[in-house]
């Protein structure tokens, strides 16, 4: 037997429509679990996770909005794309499905073809975002994504020590028990100078630097992944210098220099690659560059270079 492209939930007060959906997903070989309601999915959702959700936007007790936000509101739910359907067209409602947390909406009567096209779309976006997140959280990086007031999204499992610790010293400052403090939100003396940052759009790659905390911290702008989601990657200021030093010493670039310092630290290309948000190609092309630059011929012998000289700092 062929292995499931994937595990949909479809939430819809209609039996008619269940039925029509779970044939059809069924027969696109997806694994398919129904609910009639919010409350119901969201229950399933937390017992058996799905990839995907197709949500009825007009139910009765807790609609298809409200029941998005409780999935946005779940960290084990967050990142599942919830796709709405809806006989609703104008725009205040598409507003409201989006601004509750939707990736998508298809109108009803529901055109299956077009359906099938989303749902492929919107697992592949997921499963490769997913892959990511993955990655940096393999690789140790403390990253992050907020929207563009500054409000947490998803976090590396590093981030998150990282901001818990900042969270103990705010909760110190106005003794709050560390206790009763919000995980899931950045704390304030971080998400306001963010949120004014990303008010003046800054370039990829540029840095914010913070002192509300007893060590400065800094911040990489990496990009944007998805619709509203701000990549960011929190740089220990220690790191920072050493990259600094690394530049002032062989004359680099900031990027050759932060290319070089992962190097030196056993990184392979894809690795600094997903570190530094740029592909194994372009690691390569700043590589030749730094091998002209420390009179070197290959990574190993750049490597010791770079050890030879943080050996003296």
């Amino acid at each position: 037997m062929s292995q499931a492209n994937g595990v949909i939930l479809v939430v819809d007060d209609s039996a008619e429509s269940l039925g029509m959906l779970n044939t059809t997903l069924v027969m696109e070989n997806y694994t398919v679990l129904v609910a009639m309601d919010g409350v119901q999915a969201i229950s399933i959702a937390e017992k058996i996770q799905p990839d995907l959700v197709l949500m009825d936007a007009i139910m009765p007790n807790m609609d298809g909005f409200e029941t998005c936000k409780a999935f946005k509101a779940n960290t084990d739910l967050m990142d599942i794309p919830i796709v709405f359907m809806t006989g609703l067209s104008e725009t205040e409602h598409v507003v409201k499905a989006f601004e509750a947390g939707g990736v998508d909406y298809v109108n009803k009567p529901i055109k299956l073809e077009e359906l099938l096209a989303r749902i492929k779309v919107h697992l592949n976006n997921s499963r490769l975002t997913r892959s990511a997140r993955s990655a940096l959280d393999g690789l140790s990086q403390a990253a992050l994504a907020c929207d563009r007031h500054g409000t947490l999204m998803w976090c590396t499992h590093s981030a998150r020590v990282l901001l818990d610790v900042w969270h103990c010293e705010e909760s110190a400052k106005v003794k709050v028990d560390p206790d009763l403090r919000k995980i899931d939100v950045l704390p304030d003396g971080l998400r306001l100078p963010i949120k004014q940052w990303l008010d003046n759009e800054p370039e990829k790659h540029s840095f914010l630097t913070v002192k509300s905390y007893q060590n400065p911290i800094s911040i990489r702008f990496l990009g944007i992944g998805l619709p509203g989601e701000y990549l960011l990657r929190l740089v220990e200021e220690d790191e920072l210098s050493l990259r600094n030093r690394i530049r002032d010493r062989f004359e680099l670039t900031d990027r050759e220099a932060e290319v070089l310092m992962w190097l030196s630290r056993g990184k392979t290309n894809r690795d600094i690659g997903q570190i530094l948000s740029m592909s194994p190609r372009t690691v390569n092309k700043h590589l030749e560059q730094i091998f002209k630059k420390l009179g070197v011929e290959n990574r190993t012998s750049a490597a010791a270079v770079s050890l030879q000289f943080q050996s003296t700092l």
